[in-house]
């Protein structure tokens, strides 16, 4: 399927932190948003090891979302132990890579998480950045700092639950504003779905959940039900419906979906 050329190199075999994991040769070959998602579906699958040194492998147009997606697994302490210092240095490096995601989350770590001591400077700076590529929540958390008396929207809430460790609150939060149509609440639940952070993992349902926000318009759960039926996990493989998806992203400006539609050509 996922058999778009690049610039081979012969590097088979990668040995880190005393293990010795080889890559299948097809990932090196492969365009950088092939590379996403085979790391991807790998991190789907629970394989978070082999999907960790996928992202750590990746450079060029992927690596902003790569080192994202690295700071994921040590913020969660997925297949590495839960390490918030190399999270940090992960998300500033994906953030001043141009990841809009990488720097919201920076803003409400250094906002909300108890681990951290709060810091509204740095907060203002990386939400301002996030905002400034079109992070709606990071505008409306800015808005938040400067005009006390503005209510948290239920998003908020939940970032707020889930930092403060209150899964069962945030999850039952998410589905209730899902059921009521709310896209964000559906693409983060269904990232939790599909992650198994919080709850017990469901490709099944995080499916369902992207595929719902998707038809609704919600540019990274096309992104992600793109990958899901590119990769054929959590998802009958179907490359037709895959492309349709990722046009859709395209289409509103998602970044990883345009440079994914470009490399398959």
């Amino acid at each position: 399927m996922r058999t778009w050329p690049l610039l081979a190199f012969c590097v088979v075999r990668l040995v880190q932190a005393g293990s010795d994991t080889q890559l299948p040769d097809d990932f090196y070959s492969a365009q950088p948003s092939v590379q996403l998602f085979k790391a991807y579906a790998e991190f789907k699958m629970a394989n978070y090891e082999t999907a960790r040194l996928m992202w750590q492998s990746i450079d060029g147009s992927a690596r902003a979302e790569a080192l994202f997606n690295l700071g994921i697994l040590y913020d969660d302490g997925l297949g590495v132990t839960e390490d918030l210092e190399q999270a940090l240095s992960y998300y500033s490096e994906a953030a001043k890579a141009g990841s809009r995601s990488a720097a919201y989350r920076l803003g409400l770590l250094y906002l909300r998480d108890p681990r951290m001591a709060t810091n509204t400077d740095e907060a203002r700076y990386w939400l301002s950045r996030a905002a400034l590529d079109g992070d709606k929540d990071a505008a409306a958390l800015l808005k938040g700092l400067t005009d006390e008396s503005s209510e948290s929207s239920g998003m908020q809430k939940v970032e707020s639950l889930l930092l403060e460790d209150e899964s069962a609150e945030a999850v039952a939060l998410l589905t209730q504003l899902a059921e009521q149509g709310d896209t964000a609440a559906m693409n983060r639940l269904a990232w939790i779905y599909e992650s198994g952070v919080h709850v017990e993992k469901d490709l099944s349902r995080a499916a369902q959940l992207f595929e719902r926000a998707a038809e609704l318009g919600d540019a990274g759960s096309q992104y992600a039900l793109g990958v899901m039926l590119m990769t054929g996990v959590g998802l009958e493989q179907d490359s037709d419906q895959a492309k349709h998806w990722l046009k859709q992203a395209a289409a509103q400006g998602h970044v990883s979906a345009k440079r994914a539609l470009r490399e398959m050509q």
